[in-house]
């Protein structure tokens, strides 16, 4: 799956690996340790370049349905453009 983020580089936006839900909660519980081991675990595991890591981890919400960047409070979706300031936001509901 393709995404972009309106306010980000790469423009075209990155291709996402399909990733399982134990991917995602093992990813959450590493991005919450650290963002580092997250990108780390991206690379090594995932086989995504840097950048794509960094994009990737940059964009995991930190509250599922709450905006990063303008904390607007209903995102529905995994993958999803916050419709009030266009930013993308990896909006996974897994149970940690």
């Amino acid at each position: 799956m393709k995404v972009k983020c309106n306010h980000c580089v790469p423009k075209e936006g990155i291709e996402v690996p399909d990733l399982s839900l134990h991917d995602k909660q093992n990813l959450l519980e590493l991005y919450r340790k650290s963002p580092l081991l997250m990108i780390k675990t991206l690379r090594e595991t995932f086989k995504l370049n840097l950048l794509d890591s960094k994009y990737l981890t940059f964009h995991i919400n930190n509250e599922y349905g709450k905006c990063n960047r303008c904390n607007f409070n209903n995102l529905d979706g995994e993958y999803v453009s916050c419709p009030k300031c266009g930013a993308l936001n990896c909006n996974w509901e897994t149970i940690i």
